[in-house]
């Protein structure tokens, strides 16, 4: 993203099973390289997840898109579909794929 480029600074809540923490970190040590493409490739910028021991998950990226738009470009990647499926056990209730489940948060503070 160049400077001039609007920003769109997205954070989401979601909720991991206690009982699948470990396996879920275990996951995220070495992301598959396709879907890390597909992410950069979708717009997907300064991504982040942050995991709390009561399975409380925040995440974080940037895109020139809102989070709607920026998971809709993820889900027309082949690769999505097969690790929302590979993640989707690990979080609590919620129908369908984690990334349709993301609670999005509202930014009230933002220091540039």
């Amino acid at each position: 993203m160049s400077p001039q480029t609007p920003v769109t600074r997205v954070g989401f809540r979601l909720q991991v099973r206690r009982e699948r923490l470990d396996e879920y970190r275990d996951h995220h040590v070495q992301v598959w390289p396709e879907m890390l493409d597909a992410l950069t490739r979708c717009g997907w910028q300064r991504y982040s997840l942050f995991l709390d021991d009561d399975g409380t998950l925040f995440g974080y990226f940037e895109t020139t898109d809102d989070l709607d738009h920026a998971v809709a470009r993820m889900q027309a990647e082949p690769v999505n579909e097969r690790w929302q499926a590979l993640m989707g056990p690990f979080f609590e209730a919620g129908d369908g794929p984690a990334d349709r489940q993301m609670h999005e948060l509202a930014e009230i503070f933002h220091l540039p």
